[in-house]
């Protein structure tokens, strides 16, 4: 009597699918950010010089200064969780009006047009960083600066928030490899800048000091050249 043997499972075309529909944008929108990211390390160092409206003039207390840059900080990572909470909430609703199945077609279109949206977005900050425009030297008085260290996402220095000459908001931008206890308050930095082809000011250089760096031998600091 010939051994039974299980019926081979059906394949199924909707979950092949559905898989590849939840799995294959994320992947080539990380695939291409890889792609983008290899290609601008070999171009000239710049950081984005971003402006820093909620720190004042820079006469709050250090405790209030810290704690307005730590706020400022975790906003976009609140209105991002708020974003998905009410998300989650417009669903919960649609659902119990409309149903599940009719909203499915509508949720996948969604789906693909937030990741080809995200695609959309690297690619026009990589151009736009690829056609830097060189801006006049302009000077810059110190309101605060704190050490960052360095970590996959950059390198380190210091974070600085500075007044520019004719400017009335305060910018925050990092000063690679400065050393900010070379900062103190009213201390006034050369800045190179540069604006990016459609927005966006750049860091390209400055007179900031360099931190001092530790010689690997001996554990004597060196200044950095």
């Amino acid at each position: 009597m010939a051994a039974q043997t299980e019926p081979d499972v059906a394949f199924d075309p909707g979950a092949t699918r559905t898989a590849w529909l939840l799995f294959a944008p994320p992947f080539a929108v990380l695939a291409l950010r890889f792609v983008l990211a290899t290609w601008a390390e070999s171009w000239p160092e710049a950081e984005r010089i971003a402006f820093a409206p909620v720190l004042g003039d820079g006469s709050l207390a250090p405790d209030d200064a810290v704690g307005a840059l730590m706020w400022q900080a975790a906003q976009p990572v609140l209105l991002t969780l708020g974003a998905v909470a009410l998300a989650v909430l417009l669903l919960r609703a649609a659902v119990r009006a409309w149903g599940w199945r009719r909203l499915v077609p509508g949720l996948r279109a969604l789906w693909l047009l937030l990741w080809l949206a995200a695609g959309l977005a690297l690619l026009l900050d990589y151009f736009n960083r690829a056609a830097l425009q060189p801006l006049p030297v302009v000077s810059a008085s110190v309101l605060q600066a704190r050490p960052q260290a360095s970590s996959t996402r950059g390198p380190g220095g210091a974070l600085a928030v500075l007044r520019l000459a004719g400017d009335v908001a305060p910018r925050r931008v990092l000063l690679p490899g400065a050393d900010a206890r070379a900062l103190p308050a009213g201390r006034v930095l050369r800045l190179e800048r540069a604006r990016g082809r459609w927005w966006g000011e750049y860091l390209t250089g400055s007179d900031a000091p360099k931190a001092p760096r530790f010689d690997e031998n001996t554990g004597a600091p060196r200044t950095a050249r």
